[in-house]
This record gives structure tokens, sequence and C-alpha cells, in this order.
């Protein structure tokens, strides 16, 4: 799986944010959800249910590993 973007959206205060590098933790404007990652990994803080998914990712599986 490659990640070509890493963000969300807080459906709380509708923040969309994103991580653009690794370890750069991103918190929405009311602190309700915060992603975090970059292009490395997808993490997700916050209720599920507050997270409306952006992100990009390719999960082809014939890319060179």
């Amino acid at each position: 799986m490659k990640i070509i973007k890493n963000a969300i959206q807080c459906r709380k205060c509708g923040d969309v944010i994103e991580s653009k590098h690794v370890h750069d933790f991103v918190s929405c404007s009311c602190g309700a959800v915060a992603v975090d990652g970059g292009l490395d990994y997808l993490r997700r803080c916050g209720n599920k249910e507050d997270i409306i998914e952006l992100s990009i990712v390719d999960n082809d599986d014939n890319q060179d590993m």
C-alpha cells in the first residue's frame, strides 16, 4: 500500500487536516480528532464517528518492495 494523501475531516468543527511527513501530528481546531504519519503510516486519534476519511492510497499489489 502506498499512501498518496493522509487527511481527515472533523465532523464536529469541519476542519480538514493533513499530515504531510512522518511524525507530523496535526489536530483539528476543536481538538476532537488528529492525524499523524505523513506518507509513511496512517494514524487516527479521536472517536471514529467524528472522522470523515479523506486519505488517498494506492493498493497496487504489483508495486516494487
